[in-house]
C-alpha cells in the first residue's frame, strides 16, 4: 500500500508559546497552547486564504492549555452542539459551547459550568469526549488526573435527560465513577481513551496502560511496557483505539526513543510493534518506530492507517495490517508559507529546523475545504515551531 500526503495550509506563529494539543471536528481545528488561549481555525477555506484569516481566540487561564478535545453532535430537532473541554496547567477543566452569531459568521464562546465545586478541587491532566451514536444512552467525558484516577462522566445537552417533555439547553455533566487502579498507585495518568467497544485505555508515566470497561468501571487487564524492567524511561505518551475498537495502539519511550505497540482489545495480547531499521549502536535494528519520542498518534477513519507524530520532527504513517511503514512527512521551519512567520529559533536560541510534533490528528473526508475534500483523507498537527499545518493525501479513492 502506498500514500502520498501533500500539504494544503499552515499557520507559522499559531500562537505565542507552544501548542500543545489539536482535535478537530467538521466546522473548525481546534488548538491549544502555554499562552492560555483556546483558538478556533475555520476548516472551511478558500484556497489562497490565509488561516489566520478565520481563526478565533479565547482566553482561558494563565497558567496554559496542555490538553483539547471537542464534542460536536446533531442532537433532537436538528439542534447542532459544539462544545470543547481544555486542560489547564493548574489542573482546572474548563468547558466552552461554540455557536456563530445569527446572521453572521461571529464565532461565539459560552464559557460552562459543569462541574461540582468538590470536583473542581481535583488537578486534571488528560481527556476525552466520546459522542453516542444512540440517542437513549448519554454521551461519556473522560479524565484522568495527576494522582492516576480516571473520571467519567455522562453528559445529557437537556433538560429532558431524566424524562422531561422540555427541549430547552441545559447541559449536565453527572458523574458515573472513578477508576484508580491497585497496580498503579499514585502514578501520573498521562493520557487516556475510549473505544467504541465501551472499552477505556488510562496510560501511566510508570510504563503502564490500563484496560477498563466503561459499562462496570471494571479494570480488566494492565499492558505493561516492553521496556519498562530495563530503562527509566518509560512513559506511556498515547494511546488510541482503532475506530472499530479492536485494536489499541499505545506510544512509549524507551530512553531517548519512540516505541509503538499494537494489542488485540478482546483478549489483551500483544500482536507486535511497528518499528523502522536503525543504525545506532545502542540499540538493536528495527526495534524502534521514531528516533524520538513518540508524542502522539491517530488512526484514520477506515483504521488501516496509523499516523506517528516524534518529537524528531517526523509523522509516520503505518499500514496496520502488515505493520511497515507507508511514508514519512518530515517537517522543516520553512515550510511555512508567510516568510515574518516562521520560527526558526526557540526562546533559547536552539535551532527549530526541524521542529517537532507535539500532537496530530486525522480528519473525516469533507472536514476541510478544498480540491478532492470529500475524497481524500486530511490531517493536522501542531510543532514545536508553534505552528499548525495541514495536509491531505494526494490522488485519495
Amino acid at each position: 500500500m502506498s500514500k502520498v500526503f501533500i500539504a494544503t495550509a499552515n499557520a507559522g506563529k499559531a500562537h505565542e508559546a507552544d501548542i500543545f494539543s489539536i482535535t478537530a471536528c467538521n466546522s473548525f481545528t481546534i488548538s491549544c497552547s502555554g499562552d492560555g488561549y483556546l483558538k478556533l481555525w475555520d476548516n472551511k477555506l478558500l484556497d489562497n486564504e490565509n488561516p489566520k484569516e478565520k481563526s478565533y481566540a479565547e482566553f482561558v487561564h494563565k497558567t496554559g492549555l496542555h490538553h483539547v478535545d471537542v464534542l460536536q453532535t446533531i442532537e433532537k430537532d436538528a439542534f447542532e452542539m459544539c462544545l470543547v473541554a481544555t486542560t489547564s496547567f493548574s489542573g482546572d477543566l474548563f468547558f466552552y459551547r461554540i455557536t456563530r452569531e445569527n446572521g453572521s459568521k461571529k464565532v461565539i464562546f459560552e464559557k460552562l459550568d459543569l462541574l461540582s465545586a468538590d470536583m473542581k478541587k481535583n488537578s486534571f491532566w488528560a481527556l476525552k469526549w466520546c459522542a453516542s451514536n444512540d440517542r437513549l444512552l448519554s454521551h461519556r467525558l473522560i479524565a484522568t488526573d495527576v494522582k492516576g484516577t480516571t473520571y467519567i462522566w455522562k453528559f445529557y445537552p437537556f433538560e429532558d435527560q431524566t424524562g422531561s417533555s422540555s427541549p430547552d439547553w441545559k447541559p449536565v455533566l453527572e458523574l458515573q465513577g472513578t477508576i484508580v487502579s491497585p497496580m498503579t498507585p499514585n502514578q501520573f495518568a498521562t493520557c487516556v481513551d475510549i473505544s467504541e467497544r465501551g472499552l477505556i485505555a488510562t496510560g501511566f508515566n510508570n510504563g503502564t496502560v490500563q484496560i477498563s470497561e466503561l459499562s462496570t468501571l471494571r479494570p480488566l487487564y494492565n499492558f505493561e511496557s516492553q521496556h519498562s524492567m530495563i530503562n527509566n524511561s518509560n512513559s506511556i505518551r498515547s494511546v488510541q483505539f482503532s475506530p472499530q475498537g479492536s485494536l489499541l495502539a499505545i506510544a512509549h519511550d524507551s530512553n531517548s526513543f519512540g516505541c509503538i505497540t499494537l494489542y488485540e482489545t478482546e483478549f489483551g495480547e500483544r500482536i507486535g510493534s511497528l518499528s523502522v531499521p536503525t543504525h545506532c549502536s545502542q540499540t538493536s535494528l528495527g526495534e524502534f518506530a521514531h528516533s524520538s519520542w513518540v508524542t502522539s498518534l491517530s488512526f484514520n477513519d477506515s483504521g488501516d492507517t496509523l499516523c506517528s507524530a516524534g518529537w524528531d520532527g517526523k509523522l509516520r504513517f503505518w499500514d496496520i495490517k502488515t505493520k511497515e511503514r507507508i511514508t514519512t512527512l518530515n517537517m522543516h521551519c520553512d515550510d511555512i508559507e508567510i516568510e515574518e512567520d516562521i520560527l526558526a529559533v526557540d526562546e533559547h536560541g536552539d535551532s527549530l529546523a526541524e521542529p517537532g510534533v507535539f500532537d496530530v490528528k486525522f480528519m473525516k473526508k469533507g472536514w476541510r475545504s478544498g480540491m478532492g475534500a470529500d475524497l481524500n483523507e486530511s490531517l493536522c498537527c501542531v510543532c514545536l515551531d508553534r505552528s499548525i499545518r495541514w495536509f491531505r493525501e494526494a490522488g485519495g479513492k
